[in-house]
């Protein structure tokens, strides 16, 4: 359990990410603000497109060029008790290059283009422990085997020195997550580790992680599309639209009593067994904008339901807070 008295793991402030293109300046993260406490599991919602990627590669400072980012602070709280600020360091510094992977760890979405093809999954796990910790190759391949084990990998002794192309997207899966975990990191970002994978096994991959979750007490920051996935495994929920957090809080807050017209909206696509058989399903109208045409006033204007005409298309919301930690970024509370 998190102790809500205690500083946060981690603290996002005012993040912004840009993409300087030569048809123009895509704005990709803007004004982000999260924070995340030592075995809390924050999920982030939103549709493709919308920054949640971005955000997860800022973090573990792995934008792809030419990102940037522009302003914010990314404010880590280490296991000696600094505090650094990720959005300061270099992407190659010794620093952050020590940190990412001990201390931050990321599972990505397709394992198949994350581990390298020309070299066996115990290869790949040994080097990432020896980067990080010191002890010789027999320990670290010994690590290896018992991480692989505890992810429920069958007889890992053996499938350590299988390449990935061996495994099934599953068990890939399994062995990033093994991987991520090898150093024993304070925070673990897994951006749609399960979007790959078919239902079965990813309700079983859900599984493995909330019950490691529960036994390292690892914080995770958990970027889905999929509203059905992160009510399983997160205890807070950010929505994400167009770069920006537009509704935080609980899940019982996100389910029960969202506010956020997008959040709302939502909530009411996904199909729910015995409440919408024989309904049509709601369609949000519209579709995102292009980054390179943000709209005036509130990003979401156009495709909402309740915008203000002459408020909503012309004044930018700020966040506003409406409980003890949910938050909305709408008009219809900044009175």
């Amino acid at each position: 359990m998190n102790n809500q008295t205690d500083s946060p793991l981690i603290k996002v402030n005012n993040l912004k990410v840009t993409f300087p293109m030569d048809e123009g300046t895509v704005i990709a993260v803007e004004d982000v603000s999260m924070e995340l406490y030592r075995g809390e599991v924050l999920g982030v919602v939103g549709e493709s497109g919308c920054g949640k990627s971005v955000t997860a590669q800022a973090i573990m400072r792995i934008i792809p060029t030419p990102g940037r980012i522009d302003q914010g602070e990314i404010l880590l709280n280490r296991p000696d008790g600094r505090t650094v600020d990720i959005a300061r360091l270099s992407a190659t510094s010794a620093e952050i290059r020590e940190i990412r992977g001990k201390e931050v760890a990321m599972i990505f979405q397709e394992p198949m283009n994350s581990f390298s093809p020309l070299y066996t999954i115990g290869n790949q796990l040994t080097e990432a422990i020896l980067l990080h910790q010191k002890i010789d190759k027999k320990a670290a391949r010994e690590l290896a085997i018992k991480m692989l084990e505890k992810v429920g990998i069958p007889n890992a002794s053996r499938r350590i020195d299988n390449y990935p192309f061996e495994f099934s997207g599953g068990m890939r899966q399994r062995a990033m997550i093994a991987q991520a975990l090898s150093n024993n990191p304070s925070l673990l970002v897994a951006d749609e580790p399960t979007t790959a994978l078919d239902v079965t096994i990813q309700a079983q991959i859900l599984q493995l992680m909330r019950n490691l979750q529960k036994e390292t007490n690892t914080s995770i920051i958990f970027i889905t599309h999929n509203l059905g996935v992160v009510a399983q495994i997160a205890s807070r929920i950010a929505i994400m639209y167009l770069g920006q957090v537009v509704e935080e809080g609980t899940v019982r807050d996100i389910f029960n009593n969202p506010k956020h017209p997008y959040t709302s909206n939502l909530l009411r696509a996904v199909p729910t067994i015995g409440k919408t058989t024989g309904k049509r399903l709601i369609s949000i109208q519209g579709s995102v904008p292009s980054p390179f045409e943000r709209p005036a006033g509130c990003p979401f204007h156009p495709r909402c339901d309740q915008a203000i005409a002459g408020k909503c298309n012309e004044q930018r919301p700020e966040m506003v807070r409406i409980g003890e930690r949910h938050n909305v970024r709408c008009l219809l509370y900044n009175e």
